[in-house]
């Protein structure tokens, strides 16, 4: 149940920072602007809850509280961004499959490593910018809540 409740706030919290970021800079509400903020919540949540689970076999047999604080840093930020990159992979490959093939075939590898590359830039440059210097706050704060929990305690 706590890493459920967990994957829920932090997915709140990506959610409302992305929504203050967008909306600060003038764009209006529009069906772009809540698939960006919806992308960024599936992401998150899946993120957080897989991140929860990752930082809880690395940290096993650690009882130190900067072990599992490491531990947490390093699996909530990779996991975050790293499901929120694939989720708009997702809609790239939904976005360019008229011109895709779709036959199983060398070719149609390519485009998915291709469309993979793509996605990954874009993420990098545009998905980037909207998690590092606003969440590192809430992703320290996630990750001394996770230290502070004793290991011999059911998580």
């Amino acid at each position: 149940m706590r890493p459920l409740l967990f994957a829920l706030v932090w997915s709140g919290t990506i959610s409302a920072c992305v929504a203050m970021l967008t909306f600060g800079r003038g764009e209006a509400l529009s069906g772009r602007s809540l698939a960006v903020i919806a992308v960024f919540a599936v992401g998150s949540f899946f993120g957080a809850w897989l991140a929860w689970g990752a930082a809880r076999i690395l940290t096993w047999r650690r009882r130190r509280r900067s072990a599992r604080f490491a531990a947490m840093v390093v699996c909530l930020s990779l996991g975050t961004a790293g499901l929120t990159a694939f989720f708009f992979f997702l809609q790239l490959r939904g976005y360019y499959a008229d011109w895709h093939t779709h036959e199983l075939s060398y070719r149609m590898f390519w485009e998915q490593v291709f469309t993979g590359a793509t996605t990954a830039y874009i993420f990098g440059v545009m998905g980037a910018r909207v998690l590092l210097p606003f969440m590192l706050l809430p992703l320290f704060a996630a990750s001394w809540y996770f230290a502070r929990i004793e290991p011999g305690r059911r998580v």
